[in-house]
Order: C-alpha cells, then sequence, then structure tokens
C-alpha cells in the first residue's frame, strides 16, 4: 500500500497546476494580445547608408492602458535611459530572429510607431511579431504574424 501511496501522490503533484503555473496564465491574462499589422515603407539615410524603414503598428492599442507605459527609474534601465517604460517590445521575424527593440514607449499610441530597418537592397523577412513584457509584473505575450511585402 505505501508504495501505492507515495506513487499516487506524485503523479497528483505532477498533475495539480503549479502556483508558477497559474500566476504565468494570469500574468499573461494581464495583457491584451496585441494585433500588428504592417503599414508601410520609408526609405532613408543615416552615417552615409540607405536604409528601409519597415512600418508596423498595433491596431487594437487602445486596448493597453497608459500606465503599461509609464516611465519606471525602478526598474532596470535600457542602456543609458534610466527612466525606460514599464512595458518592453521586442520585433522579431518569423523565424525568432530579434531585429529591434523599444523601451521608452510613452503610452498606447507609440504602438502605431513600430519599425525596423534594413539597408537598402536587402530583402525583408516574409513576416514578422512583437513580444510585449511588462516589467513591474513579468507579464508576457505574443502578436499575430504580420506578412511583410517584398
Amino acid at each position: 500500500m505505501k508504495p501505492f501511496c507515495g506513487a499516487a501522490l506524485a503523479l497528483a503533484l505532477v498533475l495539480a497546476p503549479s502556483p508558477d503555473a497559474q500566476g504565468a496564465r494570469k500574468q499573461a491574462a494581464s495583457l491584451p494580445e496585441p494585433k500588428l499589422r504592417f503599414v508601410g515603407t520609408e526609405p532613408y539615410e543615416a552615417n552615409g547608408f540607405d536604409f528601409i524603414r519597415y512600418k508596423y503598428e498595433v491596431t487594437n492599442r487602445d486596448k493597453f492602458k497608459k500606465e503599461l507605459f509609464a516611465a519606471s527609474p525602478d526598474l532596470p534601465a535600457c542602456n543609458e535611459n534610466p527612466n525606460a517604460s514599464r512595458t518592453w517590445i521586442d520585433l522579431y521575424d518569423g523565424k525568432g530572429k530579434k531585429l529591434y527593440w523599444f523601451c521608452a514607449l510613452t503610452g498606447p499610441d507609440d504602438l502605431k510607431n513600430l519599425w525596423f530597418a534594413i539597408t537598402g537592397g536587402a530583402s525583408p523577412p516574409g513576416e514578422v511579431y512583437i513580444e510585449m513584457t511588462d516589467r513591474r509584473t513579468g507579464a508576457h505575450i505574443r502578436s499575430n504574424f504580420a506578412s511583410t511585402p517584398k
């Protein structure tokens, strides 16, 4: 009987959701799922090089509370910026390679100005997505994949 009870207890512990897993689900639910959309391109020059900026927006940005983007000097800085925003955004290609990041957002309206740039003549990735991280709560969420016209 004792081995059976121990096995049953072990199985119950494995099958029961852990407090950490429950917290992660709750935290992820605290951020709406961002709906990403391609909005266009923009050529520009910097340091003698020609670039193409690929621009995106989060179409449901009105679902994100302003406090998610508050300056947060009590959290780690973003490079030299000690007042980085509470929520950071990482922009990735469809294969998971980070293309750019945003750590100084001031409000939900900034979600209409997301972008990455490549040198003129290079091919952009076929699709991209963003990941948002609320550094205060640890909540983390990923957007849909947005196609990038070639």
